[in-house]
Protein backbone atom coordinates (compact mmCIF):
# COMPACT_ATOMS: atom_id res chain seq x y z
CA UNK A 1 0.00 0.00 0.00
CA UNK A 2 1.35 3.42 -0.97
CA UNK A 3 -0.69 5.28 1.65
CA UNK A 4 1.33 4.17 4.70
CA UNK A 5 4.64 4.52 2.83
CA UNK A 6 4.22 8.29 2.50
CA UNK A 7 4.28 8.46 6.30
CA UNK A 8 6.57 5.54 7.16
CA UNK A 9 9.47 6.26 4.77
CA UNK A 10 10.28 9.75 6.17
CA UNK A 11 10.06 8.44 9.75
CA UNK A 12 12.23 5.42 8.94
CA UNK A 13 14.71 7.72 7.22
CA UNK A 14 14.71 10.01 10.26
CA UNK A 15 15.54 7.03 12.48
CA UNK A 16 18.45 5.98 10.27
CA UNK A 17 19.81 9.53 10.09
CA UNK A 18 19.70 9.77 13.87
CA UNK A 19 21.50 6.42 14.07
CA UNK A 20 24.23 7.65 11.70
CA UNK A 21 24.77 10.65 13.98
CA UNK A 22 24.92 8.45 17.07
CA UNK A 23 27.47 6.17 15.40
CA UNK A 24 29.56 9.06 14.08
CA UNK A 25 32.61 8.15 16.14
CA UNK A 26 32.51 4.48 15.13
CA UNK A 27 31.95 5.29 11.45
CA UNK A 28 35.04 7.49 11.55
CA UNK A 29 37.13 4.56 12.76
CA UNK A 30 36.29 2.61 9.60
CA UNK A 31 37.01 5.63 7.37
CA UNK A 32 33.37 6.57 6.72
CA UNK A 33 32.59 10.27 6.87
CA UNK A 34 29.22 10.45 8.64
CA UNK A 35 28.49 13.93 7.26
CA UNK A 36 28.92 12.72 3.69
CA UNK A 37 26.74 9.71 4.51
CA UNK A 38 24.05 11.96 6.00
CA UNK A 39 24.07 14.32 3.00
CA UNK A 40 23.92 11.45 0.51
CA UNK A 41 21.22 9.48 2.30
CA UNK A 42 19.08 12.56 2.99
CA UNK A 43 19.15 13.67 -0.65
CA UNK A 44 18.32 10.20 -1.96
CA UNK A 45 15.49 9.94 0.56
CA UNK A 46 14.09 13.41 -0.22
CA UNK A 47 14.16 12.85 -3.97
CA UNK A 48 12.62 9.40 -3.55
CA UNK A 49 9.73 10.73 -1.47
CA UNK A 50 9.05 13.46 -4.04
CA UNK A 51 9.02 10.95 -6.91
CA UNK A 52 6.75 8.65 -4.91
CA UNK A 53 4.33 11.51 -4.24
CA UNK A 54 4.23 12.45 -7.94
CA UNK A 55 3.70 8.88 -9.13
CA UNK A 56 1.37 7.74 -6.37
CA UNK A 57 -1.95 8.79 -7.91
CA UNK A 58 -1.34 6.78 -11.07
CA UNK A 59 -0.31 3.60 -9.27
CA UNK A 60 -2.86 0.82 -9.72
CA UNK A 61 -5.40 0.54 -6.94
CA UNK A 62 -4.62 3.85 -5.24
CA UNK A 63 -7.72 5.59 -6.54
CA UNK A 64 -9.80 2.84 -4.99
CA UNK A 65 -8.84 4.10 -1.55
CA UNK A 66 -11.80 6.44 -1.82
CA UNK A 67 -14.12 3.42 -1.58
CA UNK A 68 -12.87 2.68 1.94
CA UNK A 69 -15.26 3.23 4.89
CA UNK A 70 -15.86 6.90 5.75
CA UNK A 71 -14.50 6.46 9.29
CA UNK A 72 -10.97 5.55 8.12
CA UNK A 73 -8.16 7.52 9.73
CA UNK A 74 -6.50 8.68 6.50
CA UNK A 75 -7.50 9.52 2.95
CA UNK A 76 -5.38 9.92 -0.14
CA UNK A 77 -6.99 11.65 -3.08
CA UNK A 78 -5.72 14.08 -5.71
CA UNK A 79 -5.73 17.01 -3.28
CA UNK A 80 -3.48 15.11 -0.89
CA UNK A 81 -1.17 14.16 -3.77
CA UNK A 82 -0.83 17.81 -4.81
CA UNK A 83 -0.12 19.16 -1.33
CA UNK A 84 2.27 16.38 -0.33
CA UNK A 85 4.08 16.79 -3.67
CA UNK A 86 4.54 20.51 -2.92
CA UNK A 87 5.89 19.76 0.56
CA UNK A 88 8.12 16.93 -0.65
CA UNK A 89 9.57 19.15 -3.39
CA UNK A 90 10.40 21.90 -0.89
CA UNK A 91 12.04 19.39 1.44
CA UNK A 92 14.12 18.07 -1.46
CA UNK A 93 15.24 21.60 -2.38
CA UNK A 94 16.12 22.40 1.24
CA UNK A 95 18.06 19.16 1.63
CA UNK A 96 19.91 19.72 -1.67
CA UNK A 97 20.73 23.29 -0.64
CA UNK A 98 21.98 22.03 2.73
CA UNK A 99 24.90 20.12 1.19
CA UNK A 100 26.82 23.40 1.02
CA UNK A 101 24.85 25.46 3.51
CA UNK A 102 25.24 23.02 6.43
CA UNK A 103 28.85 22.12 5.64
CA UNK A 104 30.97 21.56 8.75
CA UNK A 105 28.02 22.15 11.11
CA UNK A 106 27.46 19.73 13.94
CA UNK A 107 24.44 17.50 14.43
CA UNK A 108 23.78 17.03 10.73
CA UNK A 109 22.00 13.72 11.22
CA UNK A 110 19.63 15.25 13.77
CA UNK A 111 19.01 18.20 11.45
CA UNK A 112 17.93 15.98 8.56
CA UNK A 113 15.97 13.67 10.88
CA UNK A 114 13.93 16.61 12.15
CA UNK A 115 13.20 17.78 8.59
CA UNK A 116 11.84 14.37 7.58
CA UNK A 117 9.83 14.13 10.81
CA UNK A 118 8.40 17.54 9.94
CA UNK A 119 7.42 16.23 6.50
CA UNK A 120 5.78 13.14 7.97
CA UNK A 121 3.77 15.24 10.43
CA UNK A 122 2.57 17.59 7.70
CA UNK A 123 1.65 14.65 5.47
CA UNK A 124 -0.43 13.25 8.33
CA UNK A 125 -2.26 16.58 8.68
CA UNK A 126 -2.97 16.67 4.94
CA UNK A 127 -4.22 13.07 4.84
CA UNK A 128 -6.17 13.17 8.11
CA UNK A 129 -9.81 12.19 7.81
CA UNK A 130 -10.74 13.25 11.33
CA UNK A 131 -9.68 15.81 13.89
CA UNK A 132 -7.87 13.30 16.11
CA UNK A 133 -5.51 12.12 13.36
CA UNK A 134 -5.01 15.71 12.25
CA UNK A 135 -4.02 16.72 15.78
CA UNK A 136 -1.48 13.88 16.06
CA UNK A 137 0.18 15.00 12.83
CA UNK A 138 -0.07 18.62 13.96
CA UNK A 139 1.89 17.97 17.15
CA UNK A 140 4.45 15.86 15.28
CA UNK A 141 5.39 18.61 12.85
CA UNK A 142 5.14 21.30 15.56
CA UNK A 143 7.66 19.57 17.82
CA UNK A 144 10.03 19.19 14.88
CA UNK A 145 9.61 22.86 13.99
CA UNK A 146 10.49 24.06 17.49
CA UNK A 147 13.71 22.07 17.46
CA UNK A 148 14.65 23.21 13.96
CA UNK A 149 14.16 26.89 14.78
CA UNK A 150 16.57 26.47 17.71
CA UNK A 151 19.00 24.29 15.76
CA UNK A 152 21.70 26.98 15.85
CA UNK A 153 21.27 27.02 19.61
CA UNK A 154 24.61 28.75 20.19
CA UNK A 155 23.49 31.68 18.03
CA UNK A 156 22.09 34.56 20.03
CA UNK A 157 18.31 34.61 19.96
CA UNK A 158 17.72 31.17 18.42
CA UNK A 159 16.50 29.48 21.59
CA UNK A 160 14.46 32.54 22.57
CA UNK A 161 12.78 32.58 19.14
CA UNK A 162 12.03 28.87 19.42
CA UNK A 163 10.54 29.35 22.89
CA UNK A 164 8.35 32.20 21.65
CA UNK A 165 7.18 30.02 18.77
CA UNK A 166 6.57 27.14 21.18
CA UNK A 167 4.42 29.25 23.52
CA UNK A 168 2.26 30.75 20.78
CA UNK A 169 1.95 27.49 18.85
CA UNK A 170 1.04 25.58 22.01
CA UNK A 171 -1.64 28.15 22.77
CA UNK A 172 -3.02 27.62 19.27
CA UNK A 173 -2.87 23.84 19.67
CA UNK A 174 -4.79 24.21 22.92
CA UNK A 175 -7.58 26.00 21.07
CA UNK A 176 -7.63 23.23 18.47
CA UNK A 177 -7.76 20.59 21.21
CA UNK A 178 -10.59 22.46 22.92
CA UNK A 179 -12.46 22.59 19.62
CA UNK A 180 -11.98 18.83 19.17
CA UNK A 181 -13.24 18.15 22.70
CA UNK A 182 -16.33 20.32 22.21
CA UNK A 183 -17.00 18.77 18.81
CA UNK A 184 -16.88 15.24 20.21
CA UNK A 185 -18.83 16.14 23.35
CA UNK A 186 -21.65 17.88 21.49
CA UNK A 187 -21.85 15.96 18.20
CA UNK A 188 -20.42 12.57 19.26
CA UNK A 189 -17.78 12.31 16.53
CA UNK A 190 -14.60 13.90 15.23
CA UNK A 191 -14.77 12.24 11.81
CA UNK A 192 -15.08 14.76 8.98
CA UNK A 193 -17.59 12.80 6.90
CA UNK A 194 -19.80 12.00 9.89
CA UNK A 195 -19.84 15.62 11.04
CA UNK A 196 -20.51 16.85 7.53
CA UNK A 197 -23.64 14.70 7.30
CA UNK A 198 -24.88 15.54 10.79
CA UNK A 199 -28.09 17.55 10.99
CA UNK A 200 -27.32 18.51 14.59
CA UNK A 201 -24.56 20.86 13.43
CA UNK A 202 -27.04 23.17 11.68
CA UNK A 203 -29.40 23.48 14.64
CA UNK A 204 -26.85 23.75 17.46
CA UNK A 205 -26.17 27.36 18.55
CA UNK A 206 -22.61 26.46 19.60
CA UNK A 207 -21.49 25.49 16.08
CA UNK A 208 -20.30 29.00 15.22
CA UNK A 209 -18.41 29.24 18.50
CA UNK A 210 -16.65 25.92 17.85
CA UNK A 211 -15.67 26.97 14.32
CA UNK A 212 -14.27 30.25 15.70
CA UNK A 213 -12.16 28.29 18.20
CA UNK A 214 -10.72 26.14 15.42
CA UNK A 215 -9.98 29.20 13.25
CA UNK A 216 -8.12 30.87 16.15
CA UNK A 217 -6.16 27.71 16.86
CA UNK A 218 -5.16 27.10 13.26
CA UNK A 219 -4.69 30.83 12.71
CA UNK A 220 -1.79 30.91 15.17
CA UNK A 221 0.28 28.60 12.98
CA UNK A 222 -1.00 30.34 9.85
CA UNK A 223 0.37 33.66 11.20
CA UNK A 224 -3.01 35.31 10.86
CA UNK A 225 -4.12 38.69 12.22
CA UNK A 226 -2.48 39.49 15.59
CA UNK A 227 -1.26 35.86 15.87
CA UNK A 228 2.02 36.23 13.97
CA UNK A 229 4.39 37.62 16.61
CA UNK A 230 6.39 34.37 16.58
CA UNK A 231 6.97 34.40 12.84
CA UNK A 232 9.65 37.10 12.33
CA UNK A 233 11.79 35.90 15.24
CA UNK A 234 11.59 32.28 14.14
CA UNK A 235 12.55 33.17 10.57
CA UNK A 236 15.35 35.50 11.59
CA UNK A 237 17.13 33.03 13.87
CA UNK A 238 16.40 29.69 12.18
CA UNK A 239 18.73 28.36 9.47
CA UNK A 240 17.60 29.78 6.13
CA UNK A 241 16.67 26.31 4.89
CA UNK A 242 14.28 25.99 7.84
CA UNK A 243 12.89 29.47 7.19
CA UNK A 244 12.03 28.26 3.68
CA UNK A 245 10.20 25.25 5.10
CA UNK A 246 8.39 27.29 7.75
CA UNK A 247 7.11 29.75 5.17
CA UNK A 248 6.50 27.20 2.42
CA UNK A 249 4.97 24.41 4.48
CA UNK A 250 4.26 25.01 8.16
CA UNK A 251 2.20 28.19 7.95
CA UNK A 252 0.22 26.66 5.06
CA UNK A 253 -0.87 23.84 7.39
CA UNK A 254 -2.80 26.43 9.40
CA UNK A 255 -4.70 27.61 6.31
CA UNK A 256 -5.36 23.97 5.37
CA UNK A 257 -6.74 23.33 8.86
CA UNK A 258 -9.19 26.21 8.43
CA UNK A 259 -10.27 24.82 5.06
CA UNK A 260 -10.80 21.31 6.43
CA UNK A 261 -12.79 22.64 9.38
CA UNK A 262 -15.15 24.95 7.51
CA UNK A 263 -15.68 23.07 4.25
CA UNK A 264 -15.33 19.46 5.36
CA UNK A 265 -16.18 18.94 9.01
CA UNK A 266 -18.82 21.69 9.23
CA UNK A 267 -19.50 22.14 5.53
CA UNK A 268 -22.75 20.21 5.34
CA UNK A 269 -24.82 23.34 5.91
CA UNK A 270 -24.88 26.09 3.31
CA UNK A 271 -25.79 28.65 5.98
CA UNK A 272 -22.75 27.77 8.09
CA UNK A 273 -20.45 27.86 5.06
CA UNK A 274 -21.86 31.21 3.95
CA UNK A 275 -21.49 32.91 7.34
CA UNK A 276 -18.06 31.39 7.94
CA UNK A 277 -16.91 32.48 4.48
CA UNK A 278 -17.72 36.12 5.21
CA UNK A 279 -15.74 35.98 8.45
CA UNK A 280 -12.79 34.24 6.78
CA UNK A 281 -12.75 36.68 3.85
CA UNK A 282 -12.46 39.72 6.09
CA UNK A 283 -9.91 37.94 8.24
CA UNK A 284 -7.82 37.49 5.10
CA UNK A 285 -8.12 41.18 4.12
CA UNK A 286 -7.20 42.44 7.60
CA UNK A 287 -4.26 40.03 7.73
CA UNK A 288 -2.97 41.45 4.44
CA UNK A 289 -3.14 45.01 5.73
CA UNK A 290 -1.35 44.06 8.94
CA UNK A 291 1.36 42.23 7.02
CA UNK A 292 1.99 45.14 4.68
CA UNK A 293 2.15 47.65 7.54
CA UNK A 294 4.66 45.45 9.37
CA UNK A 295 6.78 45.08 6.22
CA UNK A 296 6.99 48.83 5.67
CA UNK A 297 7.68 49.38 9.36
CA UNK A 298 10.88 47.35 8.93
CA UNK A 299 12.21 49.80 6.32
CA UNK A 300 12.05 52.63 8.88
CA UNK A 301 14.02 50.84 11.59
CA UNK A 302 17.32 52.42 12.59
CA UNK A 303 18.92 49.46 14.38
CA UNK A 304 18.78 46.72 11.73
CA UNK A 305 16.65 46.25 8.63
CA UNK A 306 16.48 42.47 8.85
CA UNK A 307 16.01 40.98 5.38
CA UNK A 308 14.64 37.69 6.73
CA UNK A 309 12.25 39.56 9.02
CA UNK A 310 10.87 41.44 6.02
CA UNK A 311 10.34 38.16 4.17
CA UNK A 312 8.61 36.75 7.26
CA UNK A 313 6.08 39.57 7.50
CA UNK A 314 5.57 39.29 3.75
CA UNK A 315 4.42 35.72 4.34
CA UNK A 316 1.56 37.13 6.41
CA UNK A 317 0.37 39.13 3.39
CA UNK A 318 0.30 36.03 1.22
CA UNK A 319 -1.45 33.98 3.90
CA UNK A 320 -4.11 36.66 3.73
CA UNK A 321 -4.51 35.95 0.00
CA UNK A 322 -4.72 32.22 0.66
CA UNK A 323 -7.37 32.65 3.35
CA UNK A 324 -9.23 35.17 1.17
CA UNK A 325 -9.52 32.57 -1.59
CA UNK A 326 -10.87 30.06 0.92
CA UNK A 327 -13.35 32.69 2.05
CA UNK A 328 -14.80 32.96 -1.45
CA UNK A 329 -16.64 29.76 -0.60
CA UNK A 330 -16.44 28.39 -4.12
CA UNK A 331 -14.62 25.60 -5.91
CA UNK A 332 -12.54 28.10 -7.88
CA UNK A 333 -11.72 30.12 -4.77
CA UNK A 334 -10.36 27.19 -2.80
CA UNK A 335 -8.51 25.93 -5.89
CA UNK A 336 -6.94 29.37 -6.33
CA UNK A 337 -5.81 29.26 -2.69
CA UNK A 338 -4.16 25.88 -3.19
CA UNK A 339 -2.44 27.19 -6.32
CA UNK A 340 -1.23 30.24 -4.39
CA UNK A 341 0.16 27.90 -1.74
CA UNK A 342 2.25 26.35 -4.52
CA UNK A 343 3.49 29.60 -6.08
CA UNK A 344 4.17 31.33 -2.76
CA UNK A 345 6.04 28.29 -1.45
CA UNK A 346 8.32 28.44 -4.48
CA UNK A 347 8.79 32.20 -4.49
CA UNK A 348 9.31 32.66 -0.78
CA UNK A 349 11.24 29.41 -0.46
CA UNK A 350 13.72 30.51 -3.12
CA UNK A 351 14.18 33.90 -1.43
CA UNK A 352 14.77 32.40 2.00
CA UNK A 353 17.30 29.97 0.56
CA UNK A 354 18.93 32.85 -1.30
CA UNK A 355 19.05 34.83 1.94
CA UNK A 356 21.18 32.03 3.38
CA UNK A 357 23.63 32.42 0.50
CA UNK A 358 23.76 36.20 0.88
CA UNK A 359 24.10 36.17 4.67
CA UNK A 360 26.91 33.61 4.47
CA UNK A 361 28.69 35.82 1.92
CA UNK A 362 28.45 39.16 3.76
CA UNK A 363 27.99 37.99 7.35
CA UNK A 364 24.88 40.08 8.04
CA UNK A 365 21.08 39.96 7.76
CA UNK A 366 20.91 43.76 7.50
CA UNK A 367 19.41 44.87 4.19
CA UNK A 368 21.67 47.94 4.20
CA UNK A 369 24.70 45.66 4.01
CA UNK A 370 23.27 44.02 0.88
CA UNK A 371 23.28 47.16 -1.24
CA UNK A 372 24.20 46.37 -4.84
CA UNK A 373 24.99 42.72 -4.13
CA UNK A 374 23.05 41.78 -7.27
CA UNK A 375 25.71 43.59 -9.29
CA UNK A 376 28.47 41.66 -7.57
CA UNK A 377 26.70 38.42 -8.43
CA UNK A 378 24.39 38.37 -11.49
CA UNK A 379 23.15 34.96 -10.33
CA UNK A 380 21.89 36.44 -7.05
CA UNK A 381 20.36 39.32 -9.01
CA UNK A 382 18.43 37.00 -11.35
CA UNK A 383 17.12 34.70 -8.62
CA UNK A 384 16.14 37.64 -6.42
CA UNK A 385 14.38 39.36 -9.32
CA UNK A 386 12.34 36.31 -10.30
CA UNK A 387 11.44 35.50 -6.70
CA UNK A 388 10.38 39.05 -5.83
CA UNK A 389 8.45 39.59 -9.06
CA UNK A 390 6.58 36.32 -8.51
CA UNK A 391 5.61 37.37 -5.00
CA UNK A 392 4.63 40.77 -6.38
CA UNK A 393 2.35 39.21 -8.98
CA UNK A 394 4.14 40.30 -12.14
CA UNK A 395 3.19 38.46 -15.40
CA UNK A 396 5.24 35.48 -16.64
CA UNK A 397 5.66 34.30 -13.04
CA UNK A 398 3.62 31.80 -11.07
CA UNK A 399 2.66 34.42 -8.49
CA UNK A 400 0.84 36.49 -11.12
CA UNK A 401 -1.33 33.54 -12.15
CA UNK A 402 -2.24 32.51 -8.60
CA UNK A 403 -3.06 36.07 -7.46
CA UNK A 404 -5.17 36.59 -10.58
CA UNK A 405 -7.08 33.37 -9.88
CA UNK A 406 -7.72 34.45 -6.27
CA UNK A 407 -8.98 37.90 -7.32
CA UNK A 408 -11.24 36.45 -10.03
CA UNK A 409 -12.59 33.91 -7.56
CA UNK A 410 -13.41 36.65 -5.06
CA UNK A 411 -15.12 38.71 -7.77
CA UNK A 412 -17.38 35.71 -8.46
CA UNK A 413 -17.62 34.62 -4.82
CA UNK A 414 -20.65 33.60 -2.80
CA UNK A 415 -21.02 36.97 -1.07
CA UNK A 416 -23.17 39.88 -2.17
CA UNK A 417 -22.09 41.68 -5.33
CA UNK A 418 -21.10 44.81 -3.40
CA UNK A 419 -19.05 42.82 -0.90
CA UNK A 420 -17.31 40.90 -3.68
CA UNK A 421 -16.30 44.16 -5.38
CA UNK A 422 -15.13 45.67 -2.10
CA UNK A 423 -13.02 42.60 -1.28
CA UNK A 424 -11.47 42.67 -4.77
CA UNK A 425 -10.58 46.37 -4.45
CA UNK A 426 -9.00 45.84 -1.02
CA UNK A 427 -7.10 42.78 -2.26
CA UNK A 428 -5.72 44.75 -5.23
CA UNK A 429 -4.67 47.61 -2.92
CA UNK A 430 -2.78 45.14 -0.76
CA UNK A 431 -1.20 43.52 -3.80
CA UNK A 432 0.05 46.92 -4.97
CA UNK A 433 1.40 47.76 -1.50
CA UNK A 434 3.24 44.45 -1.35
CA UNK A 435 4.65 44.99 -4.85
CA UNK A 436 5.97 48.38 -3.76
CA UNK A 437 7.95 46.76 -0.96
CA UNK A 438 9.36 44.12 -3.28
CA UNK A 439 10.39 46.72 -5.86
CA UNK A 440 12.19 48.74 -3.19
CA UNK A 441 14.17 45.65 -2.14
CA UNK A 442 14.88 44.85 -5.80
CA UNK A 443 16.15 48.37 -6.50
CA UNK A 444 18.33 48.42 -3.40
CA UNK A 445 19.93 45.00 -3.82
CA UNK A 446 20.13 44.69 -7.60
CA UNK A 447 20.20 48.15 -9.17
CA UNK A 448 21.98 50.36 -6.64
CA UNK A 449 25.74 50.69 -6.79
CA UNK A 450 27.54 48.48 -4.23
CA UNK A 451 29.73 49.98 -1.55
CA UNK A 452 33.37 50.41 -2.54
CA UNK A 453 34.45 47.81 0.02
CA UNK A 454 32.28 45.17 -1.57
CA UNK A 455 32.99 45.27 -5.25
CA UNK A 456 34.52 41.80 -5.58
CA UNK A 457 32.50 39.06 -7.26
CA UNK A 458 30.68 36.52 -5.11
CA UNK A 459 30.94 32.78 -5.66
CA UNK A 460 27.77 30.71 -5.25
CA UNK A 461 28.24 27.15 -3.91
CA UNK A 462 27.28 24.62 -6.56
CA UNK A 463 24.47 22.76 -4.76
CA UNK A 464 22.94 26.00 -3.53
CA UNK A 465 22.95 27.24 -7.13
CA UNK A 466 21.36 24.03 -8.43
CA UNK A 467 18.50 24.21 -5.91
CA UNK A 468 17.82 27.87 -6.67
CA UNK A 469 17.91 27.30 -10.45
CA UNK A 470 15.37 24.49 -10.19
CA UNK A 471 13.02 26.61 -8.09
CA UNK A 472 13.09 29.70 -10.32
CA UNK A 473 12.58 27.56 -13.42
CA UNK A 474 9.46 26.04 -11.86
CA UNK A 475 8.23 29.56 -11.00
CA UNK A 476 8.58 30.57 -14.66
CA UNK A 477 6.95 27.37 -15.93
CA UNK A 478 3.95 27.91 -13.64
CA UNK A 479 3.72 31.50 -14.85
CA UNK A 480 3.77 30.58 -18.53
CA UNK A 481 1.65 27.40 -18.32
CA UNK A 482 -0.52 27.64 -15.17
CA UNK A 483 -3.70 26.18 -16.64
CA UNK A 484 -2.83 22.49 -16.45
CA UNK A 485 -1.83 22.58 -12.79
CA UNK A 486 -4.81 24.75 -11.87
CA UNK A 487 -7.21 22.36 -13.64
CA UNK A 488 -5.77 19.46 -11.65
CA UNK A 489 -6.39 21.39 -8.43
CA UNK A 490 -9.96 22.19 -9.48
CA UNK A 491 -10.48 18.49 -10.17
CA UNK A 492 -9.18 17.70 -6.69
CA UNK A 493 -11.48 20.22 -5.03
CA UNK A 494 -14.46 19.52 -7.29
CA UNK A 495 -15.63 16.43 -5.40
CA UNK A 496 -16.54 18.65 -2.45
CA UNK A 497 -18.95 20.76 -4.48
CA UNK A 498 -20.69 18.01 -6.43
Amino acid sequence: MILPLILIIPLAGAFLLTLFEQLKRYLGKIKIDSDVLNHLFANILALGIFILAILSYSIAGLKNLNTLPPDRLLEFDLLQVILISIFAFLVWMAVLFSINYMKDKGGLGYYYALIFTLLSGLSTVVMANNFFTLFVGWELFALSSYALVAFDRLKRGAVEASLKYFIMSTAGSSFVLLGIALTYGIFGSVDFATLRNSTAITSNPLTGFIIAIFVIGFGGTAAMLFLNAWLPDAHSHAPSTISALLSGMVVKAGAYGIYRTVFWAFGGSNDIVASSSVFISWLGILTMFEGNLLVFAQFWRKDIIDFKRILAYSTTVHLGFIVLGIGAGTEVGISASIFHILTHSLGKGSLFLLSGTIIAAIGSRDLREMKGIGRRSPFIGIVLTIGLLSLGGIPITGGFASKLYVILAIFNGNHTEIMNILLVVLAIINAVLALGGYLYILKFIVFDEPEAKGEEKLKIPVFEAIALIIMVLVIIVLGVWPTEVFNQIIQAIGNLFT
